[in-house]
């Protein structure tokens, strides 16, 4: 620790490390490797959660659905 004088007192001033901190900020901004899942795969994922069709469409079909796969599905019928 160093010592600075600031108006007649002294202050402690502790030194940052920069050790696995700054490792880990570098990890968690590398891009996150992408995965091709097709349509089936999907709405048989949704299928298990949901466990009926009409909840399994509206869980496939919803917004956050869209901003995650970057497309709007839309099921007809």
């Amino acid at each position: 620790m160093a010592k600075t004088q600031r108006g007649g007192q002294v202050m402690k001033v502790a030194r940052q490390v920069k050790g696995t901190a700054g490792r880990a900020v570098a990890k968690a901004a590398r891009p996150v490797r992408k995965v091709q899942v097709t349509l089936g795969d999907l709405i048989a994922a949704a299928m298990d959660v949901a466990g009926e069709t009409k909840a399994a469409a509206k869980l496939v079909s919803s917004r956050a659905m869209e901003e995650v796969t970057g497309r709007h599905i839309v099921f007809v019928g």
